[in-house]
């Protein structure tokens, strides 16, 4: 089943890879965090990625404080599930501000209602971000969208035990009960796509 959140994140996927040269900060292995499918996106684009952590391979290997790249020479740039784990997130959107070109676009996601989930040995986990906060952190992009991926209902199914072996069952549950409760319209949501055009 297809969501109206899903749907709009593979249309800015879309107008990403059809940047020409993408930089995906912080998304670990090449087409992590459940990018894969949308791996054919991105054929004849210049894809790269950009981890602190060695253990991923990334292409640059780098910190989002001081991405070794010059002003204005990225198309686009991909920041999925990363800005909770960052100390200073400002100054990581800042830095991915600088190295994107006029015009260029950023397709970022972060939690807001989500479960402590940091990786020991690797990444801490310090943030969550309500909308008011995402539309401070990208204020200096002059185009800027900030969509729900869900309501009270999806946000509360990560808290349910295994609920990544259980998410195929229990997505379309809370989905389905968000429509019928009307509760995907109010502030209550697992997290935000952040679209901003520089």
């Amino acid at each position: 089943m297809r969501y109206g959140y899903d749907a709009y994140f593979e249309k800015k996927l879309r107008e990403i890879a059809a940047c020409g040269s993408v930089l995906d900060v912080g998304g670990g292995e090449r087409f992590g965090k459940e990018l894969a499918c949308y791996r054919d996106l991105f054929r004849g684009v210049e894809y790269r990625t950009l981890d602190l952590d060695p253990r991923y391979h990334p292409d640059i290997q780098a910190s989002v404080y001081k991405i070794p790249l010059p002003n204005g020479s990225v198309g686009a740039v991909i920041c999925k599930s990363v800005l909770e784990h960052l100390e200073e997130p400002g100054q990581a959107v800042d830095e991915m501000y600088r190295i994107l070109k006029p015009g260029g676009r950023l397709l970022a996601y972060a939690p807001f209602i989500y479960p402590y989930h940091a990786r020991p040995g690797g990444y801490r986990d310090y943030y969550r971000f309500a909308e008011d906060a995402l539309r401070y952190l990208f204020r200096r992009f002059h185009a800027l969208e900030v969509v729900k991926v869900g309501g009270y209902f999806r946000a509360l199914m990560f808290f349910v035990p295994f609920q990544a072996r259980l998410k195929p069952v229990l997505e379309p549950v809370a989905y389905a009960l968000d429509r019928i409760t009307r509760r995907d319209r109010g502030s209550t949501t697992a997290g935000y796509h952040v679209y901003a055009v520089k």
